[in-house]
Protein backbone atom coordinates (compact mmCIF):
# COMPACT_ATOMS: atom_id res chain seq x y z
CA UNK A 1 0.00 0.00 0.00
CA UNK A 2 3.32 2.58 0.98
CA UNK A 3 3.76 2.20 -3.19
CA UNK A 4 -0.10 3.10 -3.97
CA UNK A 5 -0.13 6.18 -2.00
CA UNK A 6 3.84 7.32 -1.72
CA UNK A 7 3.88 11.07 -2.48
CA UNK A 8 0.65 11.37 -1.81
CA UNK A 9 -1.53 13.18 1.20
CA UNK A 10 -4.40 11.32 2.24
CA UNK A 11 -6.77 11.73 4.90
CA UNK A 12 -7.14 9.01 7.49
CA UNK A 13 -10.31 7.55 5.65
CA UNK A 14 -9.65 7.57 2.36
CA UNK A 15 -6.36 5.63 3.24
CA UNK A 16 -8.79 3.22 5.26
CA UNK A 17 -10.19 2.79 1.69
CA UNK A 18 -7.23 1.90 -0.23
CA UNK A 19 -6.62 -0.71 2.77
CA UNK A 20 -9.92 -1.88 2.38
CA UNK A 21 -9.24 -2.64 -1.37
CA UNK A 22 -6.53 -5.43 -0.61
CA UNK A 23 -9.85 -7.36 1.31
CA UNK A 24 -11.59 -7.17 -1.62
CA UNK A 25 -12.41 -10.89 -1.26
CA UNK A 26 -13.64 -11.09 1.47
CA UNK A 27 -15.65 -7.78 1.99
CA UNK A 28 -18.13 -5.94 -0.01
CA UNK A 29 -16.11 -3.42 -1.78
CA UNK A 30 -19.23 -1.62 -2.95
CA UNK A 31 -19.90 -0.34 0.62
CA UNK A 32 -15.53 0.05 0.61
CA UNK A 33 -16.07 3.42 1.78
CA UNK A 34 -18.89 2.98 4.34
CA UNK A 35 -16.95 0.90 6.12
CA UNK A 36 -13.77 3.14 5.86
CA UNK A 37 -15.96 5.39 7.81
CA UNK A 38 -16.89 2.49 10.07
CA UNK A 39 -13.69 1.04 10.89
CA UNK A 40 -10.88 2.02 12.95
CA UNK A 41 -7.10 1.87 11.45
CA UNK A 42 -6.62 -0.72 13.80
CA UNK A 43 -9.39 -2.58 12.65
CA UNK A 44 -8.67 -2.34 9.22
CA UNK A 45 -5.00 -3.84 10.44
CA UNK A 46 -6.81 -6.89 12.74
CA UNK A 47 -8.84 -7.79 9.62
CA UNK A 48 -5.75 -7.77 6.79
CA UNK A 49 -3.80 -9.71 9.87
CA UNK A 50 -6.95 -12.44 9.58
CA UNK A 51 -7.10 -12.36 5.78
CA UNK A 52 -3.50 -12.89 5.29
CA UNK A 53 -2.21 -14.99 8.28
CA UNK A 54 -4.79 -15.49 10.90
CA UNK A 55 -7.11 -17.68 8.83
CA UNK A 56 -7.83 -20.78 6.44
CA UNK A 57 -9.01 -20.75 2.85
CA UNK A 58 -11.79 -22.53 4.09
CA UNK A 59 -12.63 -19.93 6.49
CA UNK A 60 -12.52 -16.80 3.99
CA UNK A 61 -14.53 -18.52 1.77
CA UNK A 62 -17.39 -19.25 4.20
CA UNK A 63 -16.77 -15.41 5.47
CA UNK A 64 -17.56 -14.12 1.92
CA UNK A 65 -20.40 -16.57 1.76
CA UNK A 66 -21.83 -15.73 4.76
CA UNK A 67 -21.56 -11.38 4.53
CA UNK A 68 -22.84 -11.73 0.59
CA UNK A 69 -25.95 -13.91 2.86
CA UNK A 70 -26.18 -11.06 5.15
CA UNK A 71 -26.05 -8.40 2.10
CA UNK A 72 -28.58 -10.29 0.24
CA UNK A 73 -30.79 -10.90 3.01
CA UNK A 74 -31.01 -7.60 4.12
CA UNK A 75 -31.90 -6.39 0.38
CA UNK A 76 -34.67 -9.19 0.49
CA UNK A 77 -36.18 -7.94 4.05
CA UNK A 78 -35.63 -4.07 3.88
CA UNK A 79 -35.25 -3.41 0.18
CA UNK A 80 -32.24 -1.47 1.23
CA UNK A 81 -28.70 -2.26 1.98
CA UNK A 82 -26.97 -3.85 4.88
CA UNK A 83 -26.73 -0.89 7.31
CA UNK A 84 -23.13 -0.91 9.21
CA UNK A 85 -23.40 -1.43 12.15
CA UNK A 86 -26.48 -3.31 12.02
CA UNK A 87 -29.68 -1.87 14.00
CA UNK A 88 -31.23 -3.73 16.90
CA UNK A 89 -34.46 -4.46 15.04
CA UNK A 90 -32.74 -5.08 11.99
CA UNK A 91 -30.46 -8.72 13.85
CA UNK A 92 -33.89 -9.18 15.64
CA UNK A 93 -35.67 -9.53 11.97
CA UNK A 94 -32.75 -11.41 11.20
CA UNK A 95 -33.49 -13.79 14.60
CA UNK A 96 -37.16 -13.90 13.14
CA UNK A 97 -36.31 -14.80 9.98
CA UNK A 98 -34.24 -17.86 10.44
CA UNK A 99 -34.84 -19.15 14.28
CA UNK A 100 -38.43 -20.17 13.85
CA UNK A 101 -40.10 -23.32 15.44
CA UNK A 102 -41.11 -26.16 12.37
CA UNK A 103 -44.24 -26.72 14.42
CA UNK A 104 -45.94 -23.45 14.75
CA UNK A 105 -44.82 -22.67 10.61
CA UNK A 106 -47.22 -25.67 9.75
CA UNK A 107 -50.40 -23.75 11.57
CA UNK A 108 -48.98 -20.70 10.41
CA UNK A 109 -47.46 -19.89 7.17
CA UNK A 110 -46.72 -16.31 8.57
CA UNK A 111 -44.34 -17.80 11.48
CA UNK A 112 -40.62 -17.38 10.40
CA UNK A 113 -38.92 -15.69 7.44
CA UNK A 114 -41.97 -14.30 4.90
CA UNK A 115 -42.09 -16.59 1.30
CA UNK A 116 -42.13 -12.78 -0.42
CA UNK A 117 -38.18 -12.41 1.51
CA UNK A 118 -37.57 -15.67 0.57
CA UNK A 119 -38.54 -15.40 -2.76
CA UNK A 120 -36.62 -12.25 -3.05
CA UNK A 121 -33.39 -14.34 -1.33
CA UNK A 122 -33.69 -16.97 -4.05
CA UNK A 123 -34.01 -14.66 -6.99
CA UNK A 124 -30.68 -12.67 -5.37
CA UNK A 125 -29.30 -16.20 -5.27
CA UNK A 126 -28.45 -15.52 -1.59
CA UNK A 127 -29.76 -18.70 -0.70
CA UNK A 128 -31.93 -21.21 -2.09
CA UNK A 129 -34.38 -21.62 0.53
CA UNK A 130 -35.03 -20.73 3.73
CA UNK A 131 -33.11 -22.88 5.92
CA UNK A 132 -34.04 -23.31 9.34
CA UNK A 133 -31.36 -23.15 11.74
CA UNK A 134 -31.77 -26.26 14.22
CA UNK A 135 -31.74 -25.27 17.75
CA UNK A 136 -31.18 -28.08 20.36
CA UNK A 137 -34.28 -29.23 22.23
Amino acid sequence: MDDIVKGRSLNAESRRALELDTLSAILPMDRRDRLAQLLTDDDVATLKHLAREGMGENSLRALASDLAYLEGWAAAATGGPLPWPATEALALKFVAHHLWDLAQRETDPRHGMPAAVAGRCAGRGCCAAPARMRRAP
